[in-house]
């Protein structure tokens, strides 16, 4: 089944509204901001990868060379029970890892040369933390709590060390799982549904929006935005104008399984035109290229048989109204299960992760192609699950 089948737990362990051009700008200075402030290097290649693997509680760190080909460095990082994305700070010397099964989120220190040490003791969340974000300003961390339907929300210290602000918020629907936020910080997208990988009779998935206040808390906004069950990986495109969400669908259960809206100034969202699209077989994780021209969609969470999804599609953005289109040759082989996926910083590359614990390098063509160029190669851990590949620092720091 979907990733989220594999949630059978074990007793739990402690452990202002902007206008259009506004938006446009930040876009533009958030670009600006992710490849300028990245290290010297920030070519094709070079730099750091990490993988989280889920049914190994650990984390692996690849050095990749300038053509982007990645070398796993050992030891692997042990982490929290059941890891999914990494997420890190903006000035990457602080990573964040959620952990599903004891209900954390562990905190590291990111050396120079990529390697993680702790920087303080988890930090509890609510009950089973399935996504994560950090917010564009670097102030705040939240994740998606599945099993308790709620939201945890943090603010991150000068030092870069998590504090709780009050008790995880409901988002008022079951299961939320991914998150998202649109670049200017204002609002947060938390998805929502059980995998629809057999047929039954069971509650839509729904997108629900939170505005963001003062010091990271949440207000809850509008009514739910009804999808597709299983509503998983999420992405905003740089300008802040489309948000583009993956349903962990069977193709035989339903053909609806890419949802893309624009989105307001107040926050409220409307379907492009198209939606819902068709990405077989299984959706799972989504990236949106850093020049906001193309989505990228793995489509192999197909825990039970990974051999049957191997595909990641990859999509055009049509600039005046979100509408998608598959680029000419999508989609693309990527291994057995594709689950995760992450974009280099100027977009020349894209590392997939699969549920056979494999990690695939491909080269971005300019029309949005996908071309095999590295792997598969191992990760050393077991089963990498939702978004877990991250992008690291370029060079030392």
């Amino acid at each position: 089944m979907g990733d989220i089948m594999r949630s059978t737990r074990s007793p739990r362990r402690p452990a202002t509204p902007g206008s259009r051009p506004a938006l446009a700008a930040l876009a533009v200075l958030t670009a600006s901001v992710l490849l300028a402030g990245a290290p010297a290097g920030a070519a094709a290649g070079g730099g750091t990868l990490y993988v989280t693997n889920g049914d190994s509680n650990n984390i692996s760190l690849f050095r990749l060379d300038l053509s982007g080909k990645p070398a796993l460095e050992k030891p692997l990082i042990d982490t929290g029970d059941q890891p999914r994305q990494l997420q890190l700070s903006a000035d990457g010397r602080t990573a964040y890892v959620a952990t599903a099964r004891d209900d954390s989120v562990h905190q590291y220190r990111v050396g120079d040369d990529g390697r993680l040490t702790v920087l303080a003791p988890p930090v509890g969340t609510g009950d089973f933390p399935f996504g994560s974000v950090i917010a564009p300003s670097g102030k705040n961390f939240y994740t998606a709590n599945t099993e308790d339907g709620t939201v945890s929300a943090f603010s991150v210290g000068v030092d870069g060390r998590l504090s709780e602000l009050g008790e995880p918020v409901s988002t008022g629907e079951n299961s939320p799982r991914g998150l998202a936020m649109t670049p200017d910080g204002r609002f947060l997208f938390v998805s929502h549904g059980r995998p629809a990988v057999i047929p039954d009779t069971g509650p839509p998935g729904f997108v629900v929006v939170f505005e963001v206040g003062p010091g990271g808390k949440l207000s809850r906004l509008g009514k739910p935005e009804p999808i597709e069950r299983g509503g998983q990986g999420l992405s905003v495109t740089p300008d802040g104008r489309y948000l583009y969400v993956a349903c962990e669908s069977l193709t035989s259960v339903s053909p609806r399984q890419l949802f893309g809206f624009a989105i307001g100034a107040d926050g409220s969202l409307k379907a492009v035109p198209g939606s819902p699209y068709t990405a077989p077989d299984v959706p799972s994780s989504t990236a949106v290229a850093p020049d906001g021209e193309h989505l990228y969609v793995t489509s192999g969470a197909l825990n039970d048989d990974p051999e049957a999804a191997t595909k990641v599609w990859g999509f055009t953005i049509k600039h005046d109204d979100g509408s998608l289109k598959p680029v000419p040759s999508a989609p693309f082989e990527a291994g057995r299960g594709p689950v995760g996926i992450a974009l280099s910083p100027d977009g020349q590359r894209a590392y997939v992760s699969t549920l056979r614990s494999e990690l695939l390098t491909f080269a971005v063509e300019p029309d949005g192609d996908l071309k095999l160029i590295h792997g598969p190669i191992k990760t050393g851990g077991m089963r990498p699950l939702f978004q877990s590949v991250t992008f690291g620092g370029i060079g030392p720091r």
